[in-house]
């Protein structure tokens, strides 16, 4: 009896000293992961408008074409408005988008929808030739010229194939500015940025008399990787 109470108490110290053999200290150290996205977002943040007459008319200087544009609130949309337009006269719509993001950005395409009077819209003509980067930089404007095919577009859809062939390539920085300009442009000139629009002398009679053409031209960006 008294050996077997000494090999049950021999197999208890066995076991404890095992237990003792496998017990280490421990530590846990931490990588604390933090990702943050970058955003795109490029705005219209420019817009201005002028016009002009076919000379005169009975020898009496005339201002009678009226231009009007407005930028949304949220600035992704840009509405241009000509008034009382006629065959010779013309309308120029000056706009800047600026790439307001952190990420770089660029066109991918150039859509024109057209949802009135598309007849119109197709007889008038559009035209610009350059296209115009700046940059602001310590209060200074730093300008990058872009050389692209002049651009003279005798329909909508002619239009948007040149928008999107003039800046498809063009990539946006943050910070940078986007101008189309129908001038050679010439470092600190003042310039009117945008396109032409010009209703042909060659319309006659009462061709588009007293009607209303509208279309819209969508710009698309995507982020560049």
């Amino acid at each position: 009896m008294k050996k077997h109470k000494l090999l049950v108490a021999a197999l208890a110290v066995a076991v404890m000293l095992m237990g003792a053999g496998y017990a280490y200290w421990t530590q846990t150290i931490t990588i604390a992961n933090t990702v943050s996205t970058g955003y795109l977002d490029v705005q219209f943040v420019d817009a201005d408008e002028s016009d002009w007459d076919d000379g005169y008319i009975a020898h009496i200087p005339n201002d009678l074409v009226t231009v009007d544009s407005v930028i949304a609130t949220d600035k992704q949309n840009l509405s241009f408005t000509v008034g009382n337009f006629y065959p010779g006269a013309g309308a120029y719509l000056s706009f800047v988008v600026k790439n307001s993001g952190t990420v770089p950005a660029k066109v991918t395409s150039v859509t024109g929808s057209i949802t009135e009077n598309a007849d119109l819209a197709n007889a008038l003509n559009y035209k610009f030739d350059a296209v115009v980067i700046r940059t602001l930089n310590a209060g200074f404007w730093s300008y990058r010229y872009e050389d692209i095919d002049a651009i003279d577009a005798n329909n909508v859809s002619d239009l948007a194939a040149g928008l999107t062939s003039a800046l498809q390539n063009i990539v946006l920085q943050p910070g940078e500015e986007l101008m189309l300009t129908t001038h050679n442009f010439i470092f600190n000139e003042t310039q009117d940025p945008g396109y032409q629009v010009l209703m042909p002398s060659a319309i006659t009679g009462s061709q588009f008399e007293d009607t209303t053409t509208k279309f819209d031209l969508a710009i698309a960006f995507t982020q560049v990787n």
